[in-house]
């Protein structure tokens, strides 16, 4: 073989090879979260009302999809959780959006823990410091839990007992394994 044949070959053998890394990427990049009423009852959840789910324009928006639920929590009376769902078009505005989200009006003495459910995870309750504590009834309590997971930034979210971290983590391994 002439030595120009052998270097088109590898030529296209590279190709190949980054080609399908490329597609591999962009599969596990589209993946649809499935989470069935269900699975929520076998955790403990009761839904609350239909879930909302929206899609954006690519050109107008840096979010591709949106989904909201509320659920509560069938053994904590006047407990909700609301699971929010973000699917972002880049990483760039999906780290953003975590940043801003997970820090913007809330004080640093609320983190229970940080990048537990992989990189870029924060979970934290409500704390004097945070901006409008002063309003909050003492009795309610409100977790927050924020994961970056592919191109998604999920938010679970309660209001109620200080029983609910629980059934937070609970939903976060749920949705997690449907990766």
């Amino acid at each position: 073989m002439k030595l120009s044949t052998q270097i088109i070959l590898i030529s296209v053998l590279i190709f190949l090879l980054f080609g399908t890394l490329y597609l591999k990427d962009l599969l596990r990049q589209n993946v649809e979260l499935k989470i069935d009423d269900i699975e929520m009852e076998n955790i403990g959840f009761s839904v609350a009302n239909e879930c909302v789910k929206e899609y954006y324009n690519q050109r107008q928006s840096s979010i591709k999809q949106y989904i909201y639920c509320n659920y509560t929590v069938n053994s904590l009376s006047d407990t909700w959780i609301f699971l929010e769902i973000k699917k972002f078009q880049n990483k760039n505005d999906l780290y953003n959006a975590y940043e801003y989200d997970s820090q913007h009006l809330f004080a640093a003495d609320g983190i229970i823990s940080e990048n537990t459910y992989g990189d870029k995870s924060r979970f934290r309750i409500n704390s004097k410091n945070d901006y409008g504590a002063e309003f909050v009834d003492p009795n309610i309590s409100y977790y927050h839990l924020w994961i970056c997971k592919n191109n998604y930034l999920i938010h679970i979210t309660s209001k109620g007992s200080k029983q609910a971290n629980e059934y937070i983590e609970r939903m976060a391994d749920l949705i997690l394994s449907k990766f």
